[in-house]
């Protein structure tokens, strides 16, 4: 590992600074211009104190900014986005920001080494079930020895290989995946976000390298080019998903398709990672990151110890619900706080949507709480081939009917579902989440017909 740690301070630093260090749209940076690219916003930042916020799309210039902010052991601000909403939202939250240039170096060093103290604190923003940006706070020690875990767990398996990925550096998962870890490790990241298919079968295709993918839920069930993909599947070592879970049919596609199946990893940022799984064989239950210890408590929601937490030995309580197997494996059974009121009677959205997939139309649904004068469910729902068939054909009416009937053979009447949205795709967040304000800004036209 490039990057190393002590009791107070970490270190980054190469023996050879021609070696790669990332891959830009305009060609490979090598160690040396990216150290050097550092100590010119050390510069600047030297004449700029305060909290800093930081937000770079390119994750070249944001990598520098980070790592320049570390050395000189300054807090940072992390928004998931630069929206004027969100910065004003943020406004008391920090003092400076970055500008949108990198500043040049005075004087060319040869810098080999970073240090920087392992307190530093960097503030991430979460949405909630709400929308609204709830600040969580960790020290890059943290971050560091969640670093530790991916490479014991994960580093033999995408030994060699270079990273390119879908998802924002902004957030906890893409800041690991995509920064600190190909960074500490040496790997080369490339810098360049997919956003397109075509693009990650562009990548593929180039230079015979092996790769690895970081992506979402989201993005993986976008990828509408299988068969081409097929094509490079020697070259792509290795994939990624966190966010959210999987849908079962994107592994089944995979798995196809002759591609590899994607690691799944659980955890929030609060907690860091805690599991992984990779559905190779239909098994769907998690196991470990190596160093976490996960128990159910009892009311059955997951209790986690890590080294990924401020306090490693203290126990952070979760809001999931989990079934411990053996060996300490276990399955998620949905959050604990998705049991909502209608007429009274308690429902758990999750059962709600659990049951709805049985349904042979529906591919995937999500369902939120509609609050008025009476409060009532409302579900969101991508439809199978056959049910988008049965939308065209029938219409929208009997296909409402068909699903109420079927929610009927397991809930009370006065709770099921009368409000229905289909949509091709879920709406998530910038981290590829789907929140329930998300969803209940579907149900706000009254326009369109349920």
């Amino acid at each position: 590992m490039l990057l190393k740690t002590n009791t107070n301070c970490w270190e980054l630093s190469w023996q050879a600074l021609n070696a790669p260090c990332m891959q830009t749209p305009q060609g490979v940076v090598c160690a040396q211009q990216w150290l050097n690219d550092v100590r010119g916003a050390v510069q600047w930042l030297d004449d700029h104190s305060g909290r800093v916020l930081l937000y770079r799309s390119d994750l070249y210039e944001f990598s520098v900014w980070f790592f320049a902010l570390l050395s000189l052991g300054r807090d940072i601000v992390l928004p998931s986005n630069d929206k004027p909403v969100t910065l004003a939202e943020l406004s008391q939250s920090y003092d400076v920001r970055v500008p949108s240039k990198l500043p040049g170096l005075s004087e060319q060093q040869q810098l080999q080494t970073l240090t920087g103290s392992l307190d530093s604190q960097l503030t991430f923003f979460t949405s909630g079930s709400s929308g609204k940006p709830k600040p969580v706070i960790k020290t890059i020690r943290q971050l560091l020895n969640e670093v530790e875990t991916l490479e014991a767990t994960f580093g033999e398996l995408i030994a060699g290989s270079r990273i390119v990925s879908t998802v924002t550096h902004q957030h906890i998962y893409g800041l690991l995946f995509t920064v600190l870890w190909p960074l500490a490790s040496g790997r080369v990241v490339n810098t360049q976000l997919i956003e397109y298919p075509e693009q990650l079968a562009e990548v593929l295709a180039g230079d015979g390298q092996r790769h690895v993918l970081v992506g979402s839920p989201a993005h993986l069930q976008r990828l509408d080019n299988l068969d081409e993909l097929s094509a490079r599947n020697e070259v792509l070592k290795a994939i990624f998903s966190s966010g959210g879970p999987l849908p079962e049919q994107v592994t089944i596609d995979f798995k196809k398709h002759d591609l590899v199946v994607p690691i799944e990893v659980y955890g929030s940022t609060e907690t860091g990672g805690i599991a992984w799984r990779q559905r190779n064989n239909g098994g769907d239950a998690f196991t470990p990151l190596v160093g976490v210890k996960v128990r159910a408590t009892e009311h059955g929601v997951l209790a986690v110890t890590s080294p990924h937490l401020a306090s490693p030995e203290d126990e952070f309580i979760s809001e999931d619900q989990i079934k411990i197997e053996q060996q300490g494996r276990f399955h998620l059974l949905g959050r604990k706080d998705t049991v909502v009121k209608i007429a009274e009677k308690r429902v758990s959205l999750n059962e709600v949507e659990r049951f709805t997939l049985q349904q042979g139309w529906v591919s995937q649904v999500k369902a939120c709480l509609l609050e008025g004068k009476r409060n009532e469910i409302g579900l969101v729902i991508i439809l199978t081939d056959s049910g988008r068939k049965a939308l065209e054909s029938e219409g929208r009416f009997a296909v409402r009917q068909a699903l109420r009937h079927h929610l009927q053979q397991r809930f009370e009447k006065v709770v099921v579902p009368k409000r229905f949205r289909y949509v091709s795709a879920l709406p998530i967040n910038d981290a590829g989440k789907v929140t329930q304000a998300a969803l209940q800004n579907l149900f706000t036209d009254v326009t369109r017909n349920d």
